[in-house]
């Protein structure tokens, strides 16, 4: 005999698996729609500190009536300007690029003689920095170097769904990194106050992490592109040095900090 209730119930399990299955779908779409909003994706910017917060406006962009004729092989010092707000790179980061960009100086031993990595202690007085600096180390011309960058992070939709599982998580690298950094230098002499030349440096890189790494990578990659950019400043410079067989005074312009 035909059974209602055997019926009855294969079909309240066919309604209820069609459910299941739709609300699925629904909380799937929803995530994927809704991942742009995550808090996985963001920008974050972090830069040195303006240069008139650096030199005195005053003493630092003086006319010297006299210009000094700069001697080579010369001594150098290096002055990585400190960076500001929440997200700044630390100064073990920017010491650490200086030592880079010190080996590179040092390897023009016809026209660099010595390098010293100015501490940051002994650039946020507010007095003239090119006289401290010359009293201090001894130096006879500066590398004041300034830095750009840029994070962005962006998880799909997919991924979003990736980390609703443990496994995907810890274990799925489905966050991507993009990190854009600019290095500014400008070489001063320090006897005449004059701005020798200019040079930049870059570097763009990508990585992906997982969800669970994401902190510790976007640190880490914002550290290895300050080095790469630094390195990339450190090879310009050393090129534009080698052209300088002898330095003309009369060609130098004040060290201003409103000189871009």
């Amino acid at each position: 005999m035909f059974d209602r209730n055997d019926n009855s119930c294969v079909l309240k399990s066919r309604v209820m698996s069609s459910t299941v299955l739709n609300f699925a779908f629904f909380v799937s779409f929803s995530l994927v729609n809704l991942s742009g909003c995550s808090g996985t994706n963001f920008i974050q910017s972090s830069s040195s500190v303006p240069l008139a917060e650096v030199i005195s406006e005053v003493k630092d962009s003086r006319q010297v009536v006299e210009k000094k004729p700069l001697k080579l092989p010369t001594s150098v010092g290096i002055v990585f300007v400190h960076g500001t707000g929440y997200q700044h790179l630390p100064d073990t980061a920017l010491h650490m690029a200086a030592d880079k960009l010190k080996e590179q100086l040092l390897a023009n031993p016809k026209f660099v003689r010595s390098v010293f990595v100015v501490a940051n202690d002994d650039i946020k007085t507010k007095v003239s920095l090119l006289d401290r600096i010359k009293t201090l180390y001894g130096v006879e011309v500066i590398v004041l170097v300034s830095y750009q960058q840029d994070q962005r992070t962006l998880q799909s939709g997919m991924g979003r769904l990736a980390d609703l599982t443990v496994f995907g998580s810890f274990l799925i690298p489905a966050v991507e990194i993009k990190t854009e950094t600019i290095i500014d230098g400008k070489v001063i002499h320090i006897a005449d106050n004059s701005l020798i030349f200019k040079a930049s440096g870059a570097d763009g890189r990508s990585e992906s992490s997982t969800s669970y790494s994401l902190d510790g990578v976007v640190i880490e990659e914002s550290i290895k592109g300050l080095l790469a950019a630094t390195t990339n400043f450190g090879n310009s410079l050393s090129q534009t040095i080698s052209r300088y067989q002898t330095y003309d005074p009369s060609h130098a312009v004040s060290a201003s900090p409103d000189r871009k």
